[in-house]
């Protein structure tokens, strides 16, 4: 079917988001899901940080797809992919350019044994950084489906039918997917998933113990953290900016929009205004807010953790 499993999403993200792709090919692209996914989570994440790279004049990762029956595809598709080649997998990778990543996921079961294995190993000529690989572990039984005779499963895989192509890292995932990570000569091992942290480790734990420590305990306060850290924090004149009726309302529009906000915060209460480390792309962004804050207000603790200013005190 022109879907798959949902259960190795966040196992996929996790391997995208460590090889930091600047162009993705997705063989067998069927609904989209993963051209959503994978734009979801470069260019669109990358826009917490530089709001323009959520419209698509801005995106900066190439994503291209490869299709075999294309009934399947709908504007959607053309939306999220730059492009979509519509014909046989193995065919058309030998003659495309190089990608960073070159994903194949629930793909290979569509093809014999052989042919499969040509397929990923045209692919590894074709990956810059790594192809990423999920396929079933136990045989499906799946026959023709959606008017798509492509649908049918034809072969089944294990470990070592992938290793017959190169070097592989495999995981099993809840098991009944094989997911496998080809690397590039010289790229580094990835981790399928991370590192739990102690809680009193934690960036965010610090941080959180450096604001209770820094700001008195009845002061009304700017906390500028898009939501991370204020609801753990146990301090009930803790303020969300942009601020409206007590909610957080986003990252400001302009400069303007910024001051105006952080003035009129002020001049209702706000005694400081804190930055946790994850917003300090505000001050590179918003240049004039930084300037404003510098300038008129005497910044009371800056290190890797937050950046907060006294808005009673001047420098």
């Amino acid at each position: 079917m022109p879907s798959s499993r949902p259960n190795i999403i966040p196992t996929v993200i996790y391997i995208v988001r460590q090889l930091k792709p600047r162009s993705i090919l997705d063989v067998g692209v069927g609904f989209g899901k993963w051209g959503h996914l994978f734009r979801e989570y470069t260019d669109i994440v990358a826009a917490e940080h530089d709001p323009a790279r959520y419209e698509k004049k801005n995106w900066q990762v190439r994503i291209d797809g490869i299709e075999g029956h294309a009934p399947y595809l709908t504007p959607m598709h053309h939306y999220l992919y730059d492009r979509i080649h519509i014909g046989d997998a193995i065919s058309l990778i030998k003659t495309l350019q190089n990608y960073d990543l070159i994903f194949l996921g629930d793909v290979l079961e569509h093809f014999e044994k052989a042919q499969g294995l040509q397929l990923l190993k045209d692919a590894l000529t074709k990956a810059n950084k790594a192809i990423v690989v999920s396929t079933p572990k136990y045989e499906t039984a799946q026959e023709d489906l959606c008017g798509n005779k492509l649908e049918r499963h034809r072969s089944l895989w294990s470990a070592n039918d992938l290793r017959a192509a190169g070097a592989s890292q495999t995981k099993t995932i809840d098991g009944d997917i094989l997911l496998a990570v080809f690397l590039a000569v010289g790229s580094p091992r990835l981790e399928f998933r991370p590192t739990r942290q102690k809680t009193g480790d934690s960036r965010l734990h610090r941080t959180r113990e450096a604001i209770q420590k820094l700001i008195p305990t009845d002061a009304r306060f700017i906390l500028v953290d898009e939501e991370q850290l204020r609801s753990s924090l146990g301090l009930e004149d803790a303020l969300p900016f942009l601020e409206k009726e007590g909610a957080y309302w986003g990252a400001p529009e302009d400069d303007g929009a910024a001051i105006r906000e952080l003035e009129r915060m002020r001049q209702n209460g706000a005694q400081f205004v804190v930055f946790i480390w994850s917003t300090f792309w505000w001050l590179e962004h918003y240049q004039h807010l930084e300037q404003h804050l510098r300038s008129r207000y005497f910044c009371v603790q800056e290190n890797e953790h937050l950046i907060a200013f006294d808005l009673g005190r001047v420098p």
